[in-house]
């Protein structure tokens, strides 16, 4: 299972304020439909799954690496790349939810 720390995500500016006003693209509710079953959103607000539901993409690429390379990681990325940040961390399974948004 996954924790996303929803706070760590680079958002393209003005995101989250397009969200607020419900400006979405439709693909949006079909991602949502689709994933819900495996997200616990917790308190994470409306607008904020709205926008990490997006099928849009400002070109971002996921690395996952074990947690003791994850600093060095960051700091090589941090010198060559725009935006580089940690935004979650890999589980043992427990069931139900996979992805837990924080």
């Amino acid at each position: 299972q996954i924790k996303i720390y929803t706070d760590n995500i680079d958002v393209i500016d003005g995101a989250y304020e397009f969200a607020q006003m419900g400006i979405l693209p439709e693909g949006m509710y079909r991602n949502r439909e689709y994933a819900q079953p495996y997200v616990n959103a917790g308190d994470v607000p409306l607008f904020v799954q709205d926008v990490l539901y997006d099928p849009q993409t400002s070109g971002g690429l996921l690395i996952s690496v074990s947690a003791p390379d994850a600093d060095k990681l960051l700091a090589d990325l941090s010198r060559c790349t725009l935006s580089a940040r940690i935004i979650g961390e890999v589980e043992e399974y427990q069931g139900a939810e996979r992805i837990f948004l924080i």
